[in-house]
């Protein structure tokens, strides 16, 4: 997978500071606030950045990425910028571990997903609930990797996060807002160590906000 294609993105689409700034208050108000010194900054500025160039639709409504197409000529980079732009989002579960990869089935979109990843995920275990995107590699085919933004949940909140998405599956509740939503109460969690996260997601994962309002 070409990241140097990414990064590029990343430095071409960033260059308005005033929307990089306008964008990071709406990305807080649908998935949460963290401060510079937090814990989890940094991971969630790689869900931000996801999120600004794979998601995020200006007044043309088009992607940062969708732009770079536009103007794209060369295979190679175009080849990148396609997987980018279908990298599919969503809550993922751990079904097995491999040398090198792991298998994922997804929650929402359903399905069942061989997955390299070369970096090192400390800790992993079977049945781990993740919220990533998956991006097809145009090198190799048939070849999938994780996007940069992996961010896991508790795993005393899993069974309480599977109810969840059950439930707002049948409601048929977009796929983003259930996610950003998970992401909110993870916060909480991460915020209120000293009560269960399968209570803060069970109590405030049943309050079900109006728009992007935070819990």
């Amino acid at each position: 997978m070409r990241f140097s294609v990414y990064d590029e993105l990343i430095s071409q689409a960033t260059q308005n500071e005033a929307d990089v700034v306008a964008a990071r208050q709406v990305f807080e108000e649908l998935t949460g606030s963290v401060r510079p010194d937090h814990e989890l900054y940094n991971e969630r500025s790689d869900a931000f950045i996801e999120w600004y160039l794979l998601e995020r639709r200006g007044d043309d409504g088009r992607t940062p990425v969708e732009r770079a197409l536009l103007l794209a000529t060369e295979p190679a980079p175009r080849a990148t910028l396609c997987s980018l732009r279908s990298a599919q989002r969503s809550l993922y579960r751990v079904q097995a571990l491999r040398p090198g990869g792991l298998i994922l089935d997804d929650l929402y979109g359903g399905g069942r997903f061989d997955v390299d990843e070369r970096r090192r995920l400390p800790g992993v275990q079977v049945a781990d609930l993740l919220d990533a995107r998956l991006l097809a590699d145009p090198d190799e085919p048939y070849r999938l990797v994780l996007g940069r933004a992996v961010l896991f949940h508790p795993r005393e909140a899993a069974p309480t996060v599977l109810r969840l998405v059950r439930e707002a599956k049948d409601r048929r509740e977009p796929r983003s807002a259930v996610l950003n939503r998970l992401l909110r109460l993870r916060l909480r969690a991460l915020a209120y160590r000293h009560v269960s996260p399968a209570r803060i997601y069970g109590e405030l994962g049943e309050r079900r906000p109006a728009g992007s309002a935070t819990l």
